[in-house]
């Protein structure tokens, strides 16, 4: 064999080795991922339950076209992930991009799309003549599966922080939003969740968009206990939304026992009550105590909720009129340190990576050592905070007084918090016969391994009910007209976490690092950098060039002479 054919037979061996090569990775879904933090490995869950979709899935993603620069990470990101997904799933998951800008009726297709529950978000971005350009985005997707859609806000606008930081926990998010709503759409049986009544506790109108989107997923119901410790029978979730009652102590049994058995306890609960109507009229009122008559139950069970409120400098606007007397109305709008915005805690997959909070007159909380129950602090206040304990006075007219700095420095202070582990009854010791409306029941006097939240502001989970009767989104804010809060996905956050059995909340605990360019050196360095990227290569070709005729010669120069003599 000569050495012609020798190098021709090494160059087929080496093609079809490599064809080999790529078609066992394709269909074995091999994948290299070299980066530190695995950005782009989908966990072991979500595989498995790509592989065990129940039906086909079509995926409408919003986020084709021409990107802003800070936005374009997570439209790569996106395209890769449900590739991925797509691949995993044996094709039954399928995807397609849309350009919500593209076509001439773009006006009708925006409010589709809000109407569906997408909502836009604004990007500014300089322009060639150094101005400031709008850009309306809406960067979200709707999941169809067996009939059900969904919408999926995949960016929120949080505006505490820039895009790109907006940018990266959406793209740290996006599986766990993906997957989770691939599982709650082929769930073939809903669980069902209790939202308790009562007790003064908030009407279906005042919390009717949470429960809008989690009746989507589950079977929400709202009852009545009346002292039946069966009430809360085959609900895997209770939501109890700022009671302004007492509780009987026989409804408290329902619940503790109910606690007792391994069942999940949201709780949303006013340490003090404020008659805000009056303020809205132009009146002063004060802040009293809650007489709730849960306390006993929250100190048992590993938390005391203190008979007080937090101010907060970082906290949101109200109009106010600043207009002299006797001159027409002038609102303006003013910080209402009783409306403290909350940080969420970037350590739970409950709270990381949202938006912040508001709250309305929120109390404080704190943890109680015990044995058996962990706590951890899921939303606080920023470090400007102040106490203030109840009853005490409030009037709009001291959204006018200059605030003193020095008094804003109690710190970051815990305001929800989530408790696991096993709960001890606060009935234990008692004669119990007449509970239960005098029917027997079995007494529990210790929980299996179970888990509550506790949040010390029922407003939390309120939305604004406008004087028609039309429902505004939970977290929208009256003056920008905008969803700026992130007490919805907070809510959808803390219903998830308690319901997931499957242990697709860790998905919420990835973390992709952000890799920023230095912007000053960027604009210091740009032309140099310029250069180097364009000569460079060119310079390195004609050098590279220059040597290979330069090796060939004196390698086949003198033999191609001495042939020839």
């Amino acid at each position: 064999m000569t050495a012609k054919q020798k190098d021709i037979l090494h160059f087929f061996a080496v093609a079809i080795g490599a064809t080999a090569l790529f078609l066992l990775a394709n269909a074995s879904h091999l994948r290299l991922d070299l980066t530190a933090d695995k950005r782009y490995t989908l966990s072991g869950a979500t595989k498995e339950l790509l592989r065990k979709l129940p039906d086909a899935v079509l995926i409408k993603v919003y986020l084709e076209g021409e990107m802003p620069v800070g936005v374009r990470p997570l439209q790569r990101a996106v395209k890769d992930m449900l590739s991925d997904m797509r691949t995993y799933s044996g094709g039954r998951l399928q995807y397609e991009l849309v350009n919500p800008a593209q076509g001439r009726q773009k006006e009708a297709f925006y409010k589709d799309l809000l109407r569906k529950g997408l909502l836009p978000y604004t990007v500014q971005e300089k322009n060639a003549e150094g101005g400031i350009t709008q850009i309306d985005l809406f960067p979200g997707a709707i999941v169809s599966l067996s009939g059900r859609q969904r919408a999926l806000n995949l960016l929120q606008f949080n505006q505490q922080i820039s895009t790109e930081e907006n940018v990266n926990n959406a793209i740290q998010d996006l599986e766990y939003i993906f997957i989770r709503t691939l599982e709650e759409l082929g769930r073939k049986e809903r669980e069902k969740i209790a939202f308790i009544d009562g007790h003064g506790e908030l009407s279906a109108a005042q919390v009717a968009d949470v429960v809008h989107d989690l009746s989507a997923y589950y079977q929400v119901n709202r009852i009545t206990l009346s002292g039946d410790i069966e009430a809360l029978s085959g609900y895997a979730l209770a939501v109890i939304a700022k009671p302004s009652k007492p509780w009987s102590e026989a409804d408290k049994l329902v619940v503790d026992q109910y606690i007792m058995r391994g069942g999940k306890v949201a709780w949303f609960i006013d340490p003090v009550m404020v008659h805000e109507d009056s303020l809205a009229n132009g009146h002063v009122t004060f802040g009293i105590i809650n007489d709730h008559n849960l306390n006993d139950m929250m100190f048992r069970y590993g938390v005391r909720i203190n008979a007080n409120v937090v101010q907060d400098l970082q906290c949101a606007l109200i109009p106010v009129n600043v207009a002299p007397a006797d001159m027409p109305a002038k609102f303006s709008p003013m910080p209402w340190t009783y409306y403290p915005l909350l940080f969420p805690s970037p350590s739970s997959p409950v709270s990381r990576n949202l938006n912040v909070v508001k709250t309305e007159f929120p109390g404080t909380i704190d943890t109680l050592p015990g044995a058996g129950v962990s706590k951890q602090a899921l939303l606080s206040t920023s470090p400007r905070s102040f106490v203030k304990s109840a009853p005490f006075y409030v009037g709009l007219e001291q959204v006018m007084d200059d605030v003193d700095a020095r008094q804003y420095s109690k710190g970051a202070i815990p305001v929800a918090a989530l408790l696991q582990g096993e709960f001890s009854s606060i009935f234990q010791h008692r004669a119990l016969s007449s509970y239960n409306n005098g029917r027997p029941f079995t007494f529990a006097a210790k929980s299996v391994r179970t888990a509550q939240v506790v949040v010390a502001d029922g407003d939390v989970i309120r939305n604004d009910v406008m004087a028609n009767g039309s429902i505004l989104p939970l977290g929208y804010d009256r003056y920008t007209r905008q969803v700026l809060y992130g007490n919805k996905e907070f809510v959808q956050n803390v219903v998830a976490y308690l319901l997931d059995d499957g242990g697709l909340m860790s998905l919420r605990s990835k973390v992709v690092t952000m890799r920023l360019l230095d912007r000053a050196r960027v604009a210091q360095e740009r032309s140099a950098w310029i250069a180097v990227n364009t000569v460079a290569p060119l310079v390195l070709l004609a050098l590279g060039g220059l040597s290979f005729v330069f090796w060939r010669k004196k390698k086949y120069g003198g033999n191609f002479l001495k042939s020839k003599s």
